[in-house]
């Protein structure tokens, strides 16, 4: 995006808010000069913080001013490595119940997820999977007959979750329920991208995963 096109994203959005080029930069707490230093480029880079105080009195989200931004200068293209789109890319940004967290058996607990599409590619009609191996049939060792699987696994109260359409640059929260098993254990449960065909996005990487420490009440 040229820079006057983020200018002119910067006067409509003010304009939308009934704020004159004045009172934007009175509420972002720079002075009007340096304001028009920013929109015409005469005054460099912007500091981050001013960004966000730009997009705070403009009322959109700080990453919508960057992406308008950063459309002005010659990003390098990129590939993701075993992605099955071009320029498609995926970023852990962060978590709620970090791995190694203690839940106590059959707890119903809810683990979210925050991540960033940092790739080309906007995210649409995409799902997140739960893409846990069945264990086998457990063995009678010594005439004791362990635990049914249902109750010595993570079990997620969804298998499968929608993914908001997600434009490059912008992160979503992804949310699942789990209930942990009826005994003692450590536990992961693991987690992919996948297209509105089922196929996973990101076949090589590692993806998310819920990994709790299981102990008794």
């Amino acid at each position: 995006m040229p820079l006057f096109e983020f200018a002119e994203f910067i006067r409509s959005r003010a304009d939308a808010q009934g704020l004159s080029m004045t009172e934007l930069a009175r509420k972002t707490g720079i002075s009007r000069q340096a304001l028009y230093g920013i929109l015409d480029g005469s005054s460099g880079q912007a500091k981050v913080s001013t960004l966000i105080s730009l997009a705070s009195a403009l009322k959109v989200h700080p990453v919508v001013l960057f992406r308008h931004l950063l459309h002005q200068l010659e990003l390098p293209k990129f590939s993701t490595t075993g992605a099955k789109y071009q320029f498609d890319a995926s970023g852990f940004v962060t978590e709620t119940v970090p791995d190694h967290s203690s839940v106590t058996t059959g707890q119903i607990f809810c683990k979210t997820w925050e991540i960033q599409n940092i790739g080309h590619v906007t995210w649409q009609n995409r799902k997140l999977l739960c893409v846990d191996r069945p264990a086998s049939s457990p063995r009678i060792i010594d005439g004791v007959q362990p635990p049914l699987y249902s109750e010595r696994c993570l079990t997620p109260l969804q298998t499968s979750i929608d993914i908001p359409e997600t434009l490059p640059g912008d992160t979503v929260l992804l949310s699942v329920q789990f209930k942990a098993p009826s005994y003692p254990c450590s536990i992961i449960s693991y987690w992919k991208m996948a297209d509105e065909h089922g196929d996973i996005c990101f076949p090589d990487s590692e993806g998310l995963s819920c990994l709790v420490r299981v102990v008794s009440m």
